[in-house]
C-alpha cells in the first residue's frame, strides 16, 4: 500500500513558527508559577526545546535541493562527455560501413540525443563491444584501444552518476517529509501551550491572554479585525 504523503497541519512560516516557539518558552518561563499548576515541568520545557531545536537545525529544503541540482549538473557533464565520444564513434562507423550497412547498425541506435540517461547507458555497452569487434576496420579512421577505454570509462562514470542523481532525489523527498514531520510537531505544542495559555488568563489578566495568541497565518498576524484564535 502506498504510504500517505506527509501533510502541514498549518500555514504558519517555518521562521515564524519557530519565531512562536521561541517567545512562548520565554512567556512560560514567566509564567511558570500558573503552567506549573497545569502539569508543565522541566521534561515538558526539555521537550519543547529540542522540538524548537530540531527545526533550527534541520537542513532547509533550499538545501537539499541544491544538492540535488548539483548532482543533476555532473550528471549532465557525464552525459555530454559520452554523447561526444559515441558521436565520434559513430561517424567513424559510417564512413566505414555507411549508415543502412548492417555492421553500422551493430553499434546501437545512432539518435542518442533523443535517448533517455538509462537507455544511453545501454546503446554505450553495445557501441563498447561493437567497437572492439570492428577495431581494425575503424583504425583507419581513428580508432584505438584507447578511445574504447575511454568510452566505457565515460559510460561507468554516467551510470555512477545517474545512481547519484536518483539518490539525491530520494533523499530530497524523504528529507521534505521528515522535515514536515518536525515541523508539524512543533506546531502542535506552540498549539497546546498557547491554547494553555489563553485558557490560564482567560478573564483573568486581558494582557497576558493576548500575549499567547497565535494566529496560523503565514506571518503569524490576524487574517481579519476579528480572527479565529489557536
Amino acid at each position: 500500500m502506498k504510504k500517505d504523503q506527509v501533510q502541514r497541519d498549518f500555514v504558519i512560516a517555518d521562521s515564524v513558527l519557530k519565531q512562536k516557539a521561541d517567545e512562548l518558552i520565554a512567556l512560560i518561563d514567566r509564567d511558570l508559577a500558573e503552567f506549573s499548576d497545569r502539569g508543565y515541568n522541566a521534561a515538558k520545557k526539555k521537550e519543547f526545546t529540542e522540538a524548537r531545536d530540531a527545526v533550527e537545525n534541520f537542513p532547509s529544503d533550499e538545501q537539499f535541493e541544491s544538492v540535488k541540482m548539483n548532482l543533476t549538473a555532473e550528471k549532465d557533464v557525464a552525459r555530454n562527455a559520452l554523447e561526444k565520444t559515441m558521436r565520434s564513434i559513430f561517424n567513424m562507423a559510417e564512413n566505414v560501413f555507411g549508415q543502412m550497412g548492417a555492421r553500422y547498425k551493430e553499434f546501437g541506435n545512432a539518435a542518442i540525443s533523443q535517448q533517455g540517461d538509462a537507455e544511453l547507458v545501454r546503446v554505450a555497452k553495445t557501441m563498447t563491444v561493437t567497437s572492439t569487434k570492428y577495431l581494425t576496420e575503424l583504425a583507419g579512421e581513428g580508432l584505438t584501444e584507447g578511445k574504447i577505454t575511454t568510452l566505457t570509462a565515460q559510460r561507468e562514470a554516467l551510470d555512477i552518476a545517474i545512481d547519484a542523481q536518483a539518490k539525491g532525489i530520494s533523499d530530497r523527498d524523504v528529507a521534505t517529509e521528515d522535515r514536515i514531520e518536525v515541523l508539524n510537531n512543533l506546531y502542535r505544542l506552540v498549539n497546546k501551550y498557547a491554547g494553555t495559555g489563553q485558557d490560564i488568563f482567560y478573564e483573568t489578566d486581558e494582557a497576558k491572554y493576548n500575549d499567547y495568541i497565535v494566529y496560523n497565518t503565514q506571518d503569524g498576524l490576524p487574517e481579519d479585525p476579528d480572527p479565529t484564535k489557536l
